[in-house]
């Protein structure tokens, strides 16, 4: 069963399981987010189109003409209605996870382009033996991806760690794995990638999974070269170069939260290398600006988010120092414990405050206060929060008020905008909570199986679940006891 299908069957087992329990007690006040500056307000993007109803595989078929979402949802509950390139280009964006690409790899047996980005995604095996050499990366013909692409993949990927390679067959391997994985991207067809593109759609699932990829394989052929000129290489350095800058800038202007591993350490090490000394020079050649990039303290929510805490600690301490116009300890100190009360993060309090005692006790000491101000947060181009969960509330009333497949096809459209915003389905069950006796245990039932499937640890959602709890088993009392002894900070995590 493909992994869409998977996720729609198990929210369905939840919302069938639930039951009208008594509402629990204690729910949390909503988390505020921190600002240092304030900004103007942004115009409210619109998240997608109004919710459709849909009531026939007829129907559902059009709409994945246009709508990503269901046409990823189209091959899962209608999988004999006929379908076209564009319809299997759109349920191809909507790949997470390699698993999720192998899973769709032979519904797209009639589409060799797109089967090939997916089996590329998947890691699939090709049928022809890996060549004993591997093609030129600079002049060697990577798009579309065939089986002797991804047979000369294989081979660039072994000789990463193969020994008794010269360092230029490494640098040269990693260049071909560059430029496949760059191609592919282009390839998806997105108005995301040009110098213009800045208030652009955000990317979609599939497109960030590459670009994580790409962001590795780009980055790592960088440092390589810089370290060792490969004779040929220059021009496809040059370029790599610049394709970082405009991949990262893209997914800035996207929502993080969904980003899997693999992105969320890229995102950041590219970020750095592409503010690296020397390296603005270079890009300005090329058109590049990587003043475009997101302020400092977006960098800071974006780590904070991904769980990169004492990454943050570290970067902005040394910032609050740094010659010749220091932010300052105190601003930078006040700014960090803001983010940890914001974001529900008391275990790292201690760490924090050794941290700055340590920076404080460096000889030469860093100035206590600012030479200069904080940059403020710029207004974000994705929607916030609260309007993605109305949204998907939206979805969510529609399926409760139907049945068959409008029902199933409601379940599957929220459950889909919900896997890309974890934090609009905690907003969501926040405001379910907090309806007290008016909230719709369902509701409640079905993003809790969500959560379950996104969740990250963190003391936020835990007090969540116990707060939404409606039984006294077992599991009830742990994570009652769990809840109270982290918050005892008994459990530091």
């Amino acid at each position: 069963m493909p992994p869409a299908a998977r996720l729609l069957a198990s929210l369905l087992t939840a919302l069938l399981a639930c039951s009208d329990a008594p509402d629990p007690t204690g729910l949390p006040e909503p988390l505020a987010r921190h600002t240092v500056a304030a900004a103007p307000a942004p115009a409210a993007p619109a998240p997608a189109a109004l919710p459709t109803r849909i009531d026939t595989c007829e129907q559902l078929a059009t709409a994945a003409a246009v709508h990503p979402p269901d046409a990823a949802i189209l091959l899962d509950l209608c999988p004999t209605t006929p379908t076209t390139p564009a319809i299997l280009r759109h349920a191809l964006l909507m790949v997470d996870s390699p698993a999720a690409a192998a899973a769709l790899a032979p519904r797209l047996a009639g589409a060799p382009d797109l089967a090939g980005i997916a089996r590329l995604v998947a890691l699939d095996r090709s049928p022809l033996p890996a060549p004993v050499e591997l093609p030129d990366p600079t002049s060697a013909t990577v798009s579309p991806v065939t089986d002797l692409v991804l047979a000369a993949v294989q081979r660039a990927i072994v000789q990463q760690t193969e020994s008794g390679l010269s360092q230029d067959q490494r640098t040269r391997a990693t260049a071909y794995l560059a430029r496949v994985h760059h191609e592919a991207l282009l390839q998806l067809g997105l108005d995301h990638f040009s110098d213009a593109a800045i208030d652009h759609e955000p990317l979609p699932p599939l497109a960030r999974v590459l670009a994580g990829r790409f962001l590795h394989f780009g980055r790592e052929l960088c440092r390589m070269y810089w370290q060792r000129r490969v004779a040929g290489l220059e021009a496809l350095f040059a370029s790599t170069e610049l394709a970082l800058l405009r991949t990262v800038l893209a997914l800035e202007r996207s929502p993080h939260l969904a980003d899997d591993a693999l992105l969320a350490v890229e995102h950041q090490r590219t970020r750095r290398h592409l503010q690296a000394s020397g390296v603005a020079e270079r890009l300005a050649r090329g058109g590049g600006d990587p003043a475009r990039l997101l302020p400092l303290l977006h960098e800071f929510d974006r780590l904070f988010d991904h769980r990169f805490v004492e990454l943050v600690f570290q970067r902005a301490l040394f910032l609050a120092g740094e010659p010749p116009t220091p932010y300052g300890v105190a601003p930078v100190a006040e700014l960090l414990r803001a983010a940890l009360a914001d974001r529900d993060l008391p275990e790292y309090t201690a760490l924090l405050e050794r941290r700055i005692d340590e920076t404080r006790a460096l000889d030469p000491a860093p100035p206590e206060q600012a030479t200069r101000p904080l940059p403020p947060r710029i207004p974000l181009t994705w929607p916030e929060d609260q309007a993605i969960a109305e949204l998907a509330a939206t979805w969510l009333t529609t399926a409760g008020a139907s049945e068959g497949l409008t029902r199933r096809h409601a379940l599957a459209r929220a459950a889909l905008l919900l896997r890309e915003r974890p934090d609009a389905a905690r907003a969501l069950l926040r405001r379910e909570l907090a309806a007290g006796p008016a909230r719709d245990p369902l509701r409640v039932g079905l993003l809790l199986d969500l959560l379950a499937r996104l969740a990250d640890e963190s003391l936020s959602d835990l007090r969540l679940r116990v707060a939404a709890a409606t039984a006294t088993g077992d599991d009830a009392v742990r994570r009652g006891f769990a809840l109270a002894a982290r918050d005892a900070r008994l459990l530091p995590r």
